[in-house]
């Protein structure tokens, strides 16, 4: 074991009430339950997946239970970013493993964003939505954590740029969805 890993397992284990979070669950340990999820939003069905683990549907089903209760409660957010790595490293989609600033534009990314936001609130799939701008499950997380490390690390020109795209595409949503459904609603 690294040092770095000691200590980041050090401090999970602070934040956890001294639980080691990255211990396996029932034998699956943490990048194989994120390589399989990968391998699900690239369009394995969840019957073929558990019957290529060697599993049953039961087992599978506490498994990822679990794994998802500790991602959701962990606050150093180092399990959202190894999931990250391994799901964006297995999982497949119709964009190139490679993402660049040219695989899709970056206006094009942040419409998708508001359309499965305000569409989803009518009632829409967000799977169905990201269908509308060629992407699956993966690209999507795969272009996520591309252009937010960018929107992150350059200057405040792109962040800007992200949110004047998103009130933008936001108006234009509402408008063509039928505007907003709660302006009925009093406070």
């Amino acid at each position: 074991m690294g040092i770095l890993q000691s200590i980041f397992g050090g401090i999970h284990k602070v934040f956890s009430n001294g639980k080691d979070v990255l211990s396996s669950v029932e034998g699956m340990g943490f990048e194989d339950w994120a390589k399989a999820n990968a391998r699900l939003a690239s369009g394995v069905k969840v019957e073929e997946l558990v019957k290529d683990l060697g599993m049953d549907m039961p087992k599978w089903d506490r498994i990822n239970n679990e794994w998802l209760t500790r991602m959701s409660n962990d606050r150093t957010y180092t399990l959202s970013l190894r999931y990250a790595k391994h799901f964006n490293k297995t999982a497949s989609g119709n964009l190139p493993n490679e993402i660049t600033e040219d695989t899709y534009p970056f206006e094009k990314y942040v419409e998708a964003i508001v359309a499965m936001d305000i569409l989803g609130q009518k009632g829409r799939d967000a799977q169905d939505v990201l269908k509308d701008f060629g992407l699956t499950v993966a690209d999507y997380s795969n272009l996520s954590s591309f252009w937010t490390k960018k929107i992150m690390f350059s200057p405040l020109g792109l962040g800007m740029k992200f949110q004047e795209l998103m009130m933008q595409y936001h108006e234009q949503y509402i408008k063509e969805a039928g505007g907003d459904g709660h302006k009925d609603l009093e406070f």
